[in-house]
């Protein structure tokens, strides 16, 4: 595919088209599923989705995109979080610049069996209720979450697994908030990957009056770290691939990308 990729550019005197793949952050996928090797002499780009790791169908609660692992871990002990995933994937071989970060823009939420029990661990053995982006409970959007936090929900920054969480009365929520999302566009410069995408543009608050903090806050903690002059506006690019046309999502990537 990558060679008919550069035949294209040739005959269209264009820039060659980028050869991506969206791939698992977990390690038996991985293991399972990929030709690391291959992929990383041929493939431009890697969209790790380090989201998702844990979630409901788990009766445990925990952070579904957190950057370490954590004591009261139940599944998927000291491998079910970003860092791991992502430094897996490089010892496999796979070139960190090419490593694109998933930053979910959404929580994983859990009904706790004990309102007083909150750490992560804690017995859930239902999904969170039904919130406007989900009717059938289990997630909700940034926007949500910062109304649960208005109408009294609690929300506590991990420092440990680097993500925040928020309960109200029996519901409980992973996700990442602005604090969170800084603290890994730190991380990921610090180890070298290659920047950072988003699922999805339109779980953050788009309008600014969920939280109060202007339009799209996560989005502009990414971008507050990673450098508007290193960023990529995927939205109207030829690279079609990445733009999920249903969610008209946007990818932001932190690095100057010259192509073969």
């Amino acid at each position: 595919m990558k060679t008919a990729f550069v035949e294209e550019a040739k005959t269209s005197g264009k820039q060659r088209l980028l050869l991506t793949a969206a791939v698992s952050a977990g390690k038996g996928t991985i293991d399972g599923s990929y030709n690391v090797e291959s992929l990383g002499k041929n493939f431009d780009l890697l969209f790790l989705m380090s989201y998702d790791l844990h979630g409901s169908w788990e009766k445990n609660v925990d952070l579904h995109g957190k950057l370490h692992p954590t004591k009261g871990e139940v599944s998927g002990v000291g491998i079910f979080n970003t860092e791991f995933a992502a430094d897996y994937w490089a010892s496999k071989g796979m070139p960190k610049q090419k490593i694109i970060i998933g930053i979910p823009m959404y929580a994983r939420g859990w009904t706790l069996d004990n309102p007083s029990e909150t750490a992560i661990g804690a017995a859930a053995s239902r999904p969170s209720s039904a919130s406007k982006t989900n009717p059938a409970g289990g997630t909700a959007s940034y926007w949500e979450i910062c109304k649960y936090l208005k109408e009294g929900g609690k929300e506590t920054v991990h420092q440990e697994g680097v993500g925040a969480y928020m309960v109200k009365g029996d519901q409980w929520y992973g996700y990442d908030n602005e604090e969170t999302i800084r603290i890994k566009m730190k991380w990921l410069k610090e180890k070298g990957y290659g920047g950072a995408f988003i699922w999805a543009l339109d779980f953050d608050d788009f309008t600014g009056k969920s939280c109060g903090k202007g339009p799209y806050p996560l989005l502009n903690a990414i971008s507050s770290e990673l450098g508007n002059r290193f960023i990529f506006w995927m939205k109207n690019s030829t690279i079609s691939s990445l733009i999920d046309a249903s969610q008209e999502n946007v990818r932001y990537i932190s690095q100057n990308l010259e192509v073969e």
